[in-house]
């Protein structure tokens, strides 16, 4: 009797515990893992924050840094300490394109944009009721005769030319992209391909239409890739013009 009893009493629930529970979820592994991996990535940037931070020891940033001798610096700066020359002035210095006993004076001189509007005015050429910055210097004849123009610089011949404005005009190359220009010639003494030296005549100054109150004159240009500059500042300075 007793085991009928005791087959009729229910049997205790055994209860599980929520860790088993949640281990037995088929996503408990994965979500495990992935926090897992999110919590060593988050010390490892911490890591690193703290270390970027951290001050830099100064070997640390002087190891890539190269002092320069201050000896040597100094011996290469003596070679070096006469005044520095324009290398296009050095290796291009021009002799004057007029004969030396020419009796001449400087006419109108170079516009030059920064120059005192004062002197900008002086630079100005009037013909035909409007006014054109001068693109070169002018050498006048005191006595109003012809004089001997002479090549400037060694070079070739690369235009002579009858200009209804300007005269005869002569052009000559020269290195370094270097051309220099005379117009107002009353004849000229070479042909384009000609190939001339330095002080070698190349013509007679006469008038022109463009610059008729200058009389006799000789208009004279240098221009560096074909843009006009102030010739004085390439002239020899050994003679000089009143």
């Amino acid at each position: 009797m007793e085991d009928q009893k005791n087959q009729k009493q229910p049997i205790p629930f055994k209860k599980t515990s929520a860790w088993k529970t949640f281990l037995g979820k088929k996503w408990a592994f994965p979500a495990i893992y992935i926090g897992t991996a999110a919590i060593i990535l988050a010390i490892v940037m911490w890591y690193q924050g703290t270390a970027d931070k951290a001050p830099l020891d100064k070997a640390d940033l002087m190891d890539e840094v190269t002092i320069a001798n201050p000896d040597e610096s100094r011996t290469a700066t003596d070679e070096t300490d006469q005044p520095a020359v324009p290398v296009s002035n050095a290796a291009q210095q021009l002799a004057w394109p007029v004969a030396e006993e020419a009796a001449l004076e400087k006419g109108m001189g170079f516009f030059d944009d920064a120059a005192p509007e004062e002197e900008q005015e002086k630079a100005l050429v009037q013909y035909d009721g409007a006014y054109t910055p001068h693109t070169g210097i002018d050498f006048v004849a005191k006595d109003n005769q012809p004089f001997d123009v002479l090549a400037a610089l060694d070079g070739t011949v690369s235009k002579v030319k009858n200009d209804p404005l300007v005269g005869t005009l002569v052009e000559i190359e020269h290195d370094n992209n270097m051309t220099t220009v005379y117009q107002s010639l009353e004849t000229a003494e070479v042909k384009p391909g000609d190939e001339v030296k330095q002080g070698q005549l190349i013509g007679q100054a006469g008038r022109n239409v463009y610059e008729k109150e200058a009389g006799v004159h000789l208009h004279f240009e240098v221009r560096i890739d074909g843009n006009s500059v102030d010739p004085e500042q390439y002239l020899s300075k050994e003679k000089s013009q009143e």
